[in-house]
């Protein structure tokens, strides 16, 4: 096995998003200080989330397909909650403006490349690795194009909505064939899900929270507010 294929190369790339997530965080604290707390916890998720991985204990060797898709729904909501009903961190989460959200997304190019090296080495399938890696890929670049278009103060709302809808179409796409066709291949304990249990669900939550703001900043209320 290469080390690019290994599970330290996916934890590595986590604690780069780790780090890039709290930077996007800092950008709307004027002291520029980064949540200690929130580092905190999600490199504790991370910590937990490679010792069930590495010791093949998280997941039944034999688990069927159906069973671990409902297993990343039920992760999915799980850090929902977290993110919503901690009223510190559902706080913060809600504080951050239409270009934080969408450059949290930026970081998933580094991922999409990453998708389609593992391709190129034989860690991923071929075909998923290639597909996987371009609509990552894809998915920062829109949501960093939103970012920059909203940041420039032009109508950057329909960016912010495309950037969102294909993001999140990515994720569950990525997070379905996983699970329903590729599982028995990769195996519950593939490098792959150090993605697919701690980045991915941030990400789709990230989204919910920004076309929620959408809505709500550009409903006929809001608008009548403003006005």
């Amino acid at each position: 096995m290469s080390a690019f294929t290994s599970s330290w190369f996916a934890i590595f790339l986590d604690a780069t998003m780790i780090i890039y997530t709290l930077w996007v965080i800092s950008l709307g604290d004027t002291k520029g200080k980064l949540s200690l707390g929130i580092g905190a916890g999600m490199l504790a998720w991370l910590g937990a989330l490679h010792l069930g991985l590495s010791t093949k204990s998280i997941f039944p060797a034999d688990i069927s397909g159906p069973a671990f898709l409902a297993i990343v729904f039920l992760a999915v909501g799980a850090v929902g909650a977290l993110l919503l009903l901690a009223p510190p961190i559902r706080q913060q989460l809600l504080a951050l403006d239409q270009r934080q959200l969408m450059l949290m997304q930026g970081i998933r190019v580094v991922f999409g490349a990453n998708f389609l090296m593992q391709a190129s080495l034989g860690g991923l399938p071929q075909a998923f690795g290639i597909l996987d890696g371009w609509t990552h890929i894809g998915a920062g670049f829109f949501g960093l194009v939103a970012a920059f278009t909203l940041a420039t103060g032009a109508d950057g709302v329909w960016r912010a909505w495309f950037a969102n809808l294909f993001g999140i179409t990515d994720i569950l796409v990525v997070a379905s064939t996983l699970s329903l066709i590729l599982l028995p291949t990769l195996t519950p304990h593939h490098p792959m899900m150090y993605a697919v249990f701690l980045p991915a669900p941030l990400w789709l939550w990230f989204h919910l929270v920004s076309m929620w703001k959408l809505v709500g900043e550009h409903s006929p209320a809001m608008r009548a507010q403003a006005g």
